[in-house]
Order: C-alpha cells, then sequence, then structure tokens
C-alpha cells in the first residue's frame, strides 16, 4: 500500500486526537494524511505518530512527514527505524529520510548565493516537467519537479540546479565538469479496481538526459510505480494516492538516471 499528502492550509486539534486515540486504524490513517497536508505545525503530532501501533499508521506518518518536507524530521525518523521490525515500514521510513536530505541538499544553495561547484562530478539541470498522459489533473508537473529535485539531490557527486541558470553552466564548462539536463514526461497514468475492491493506480515515467551545452542527446530512463488504496477511499484519498504513485515514478526514473551518470556524462 502506498500513502500521500499534499501540502494545503488547515489544521485541526480534533485531527491530533484522532490521530494519538482513535482506535481504529484506518482513522488514524486518515488523521496523519491529514496532518501532513496541515504543514510544519503537525510536525511533532507525526513524528509521534511513528511509534503508533499499527504498520499502516507508521508508514502514513512518514510519508506525511515527507510531504512537510522539514529536515527537522530525519533524527525523529532514524530513531523509529533502528526499532522497527516492519520491512515496509522500514523502507517507507528510509525513502522519507532521503526525500528529506535531498531536499535539503537543494534548499542550501540560497538563489542569492553563487551555486558552488567545490567537490562537484556533475551538473545536473533540471529542465521541463510535464503530464502528458492525457489524464487532467492539477499540478502534476509540480509534483513530479518535487520528487526529481528531491532525488537528485541525493545523488552523490553531483550538484542540482532547479532550472536554467546559464552562470553555473558556463562555470562548470569551463571547470569541465559534465552538465546533464534532464527532461521528463509522465506517459502513462492509469486508475482501475482491484479484485478486492481496492483503488489501483500506476505511472510510467519516461526521462530524457541531454549534454549541456550542445543539448546531446546522451539516453532516457524510465520508472514505473504502483500502489493501491482500501475499497472505501475518498476522492482526496484517490488524489493523495495518485500523487503519490507519480512521485514514486519519478523518483525510480531519477535513481536509474544516478546509477548511470558516469557513463551518461561522457
Amino acid at each position: 500500500m502506498i500513502v500521500a499528502a499534499l501540502t494545503v492550509a488547515g489544521h485541526s486539534v480534533a485531527h491530533d486526537r484522532e490521530l494519538a486515540e482513535s482506535p481504529d486504524f484506518r482513522v488514524r490513517v486518515q488523521a496523519a494524511l491529514r496532518l501532513g497536508r496541515a504543514g510544519a505545525a503537525s510536525r511533532a503530532d507525526l513524528e509521534g505518530g511513528l511509534r503508533d501501533a499499527h504498520p499502516a499508521v507508521r508508514v502514513a506518518c512518514a510519508a506525511a512527514l515527507g510531504n512537510i518536507d522539514d529536515p527537522a524530521s530525519i533524527p525523529a525518523l532514524e530513531r523509529a527505524m533502528k526499532g522497527e521490525s516492519y520491512a515496509t515500514v522500514k523502507t517507507a521510513m528510509k525513502e522519507t529520510i532521503d526525500k528529506l536530505r535531498g531536499s535539503a541538499a537543494v534548499k542550501s544553495a540560497s538563489p542569492s548565493t553563487p551555486t558552488s561547484l567545490a567537490g562537484a562530478r556533475y551538473v545536473v539541470q533540471l529542465g521541463a516537467m510535464k503530464n502528458v498522459s492525457g489524464v487532467r489533473a492539477d499540478d502534476l508537473d509540480g509534483i513530479m519537479r518535487q520528487a526529481a529535485r528531491a532525488k537528485a539531490g541525493t545523488i552523490k557527486g553531483a550538484v542540482i540546479v532547479d532550472g536554467s541558470d546559464p552562470s553555473v553552466i558556463k562555470k562548470a564548462t569551463e571547470k569541465r565538469i559534465p552538465v546533464l539536463q534532464v527532461d521528463g514526461n509522465l506517459t502513462k497514468l492509469t486508475q482501475f479496481t482491484g479484485t478486492d475492491g481496492s483503488t489501483v493506480i500506476s505511472a510510467k515515467v519516461d526521462m530524457s538526459i541531454r549534454k549541456l551545452p550542445g543539448q546531446t542527446l546522451k539516453g532516457t530512463v524510465s520508472g514505473n510505480a504502483s500502489g493501491s488504496n482500501g475499497a472505501r477511499v475518498s476522492s482526496q484519498g484517490i488524489l493523495d494516492l495518485q500523487n503519490r504513485v507519480v512521485g514514486g515514478a519519478v523518483e525510480s526514473a531519477m535513481g536509474s538516471m544516478g546509477a548511470e551518470l558516469a557513463s551518461l556524462s561522457k
């Protein structure tokens, strides 16, 4: 099961109580997802939820913390991982930790401060991220970019540039540091009902890698992801699942690119 959350405004003390006190784990899962959409004010509640008795709630809390995107949650996630007995929950926690570390790496460079290339082996420039699946959905381009940025930030030896920055490209070219531009397309997004009545969503993302400044096509990579939710799921729950699956497909493609970066940069 994949769980996800999006950032929107709103926070309720009642939701806090549901996560901490409801006897129904499904209610606690939904409370965690709502808190993830509430923003940074919910971080402490969700970190506490990492110790919930039910693994699905712990996964939901980890995903929600990833959505809040505050690297300050990393120590709590690492502590929870050490005592976690379920492999799937550990994986969810590790994915969130990797995402938060990646975001922290990208955020560390202030827009007003020149990007440092010290120790860089590659420069990865994030280009266009587009939904060309034919499925109309709000801000999937933004979901793709957020996931690409976070995953790219975990690539060892890479400096990440979100969007065009001619000064960085010029500096890297002078230093003979390879610059690769990554553009992504969401080419497939499907939804169907499983045999158990659950909602199943799958996504495919194709990415092209070009070497700058000459725009030489060096290769393409693809990423796939799928996830399911319970039989009784709200429209918001389906949207959350969709965004999580799309993000997972982007991360899969970026992970494949990272593994081949040395050969792609030649």
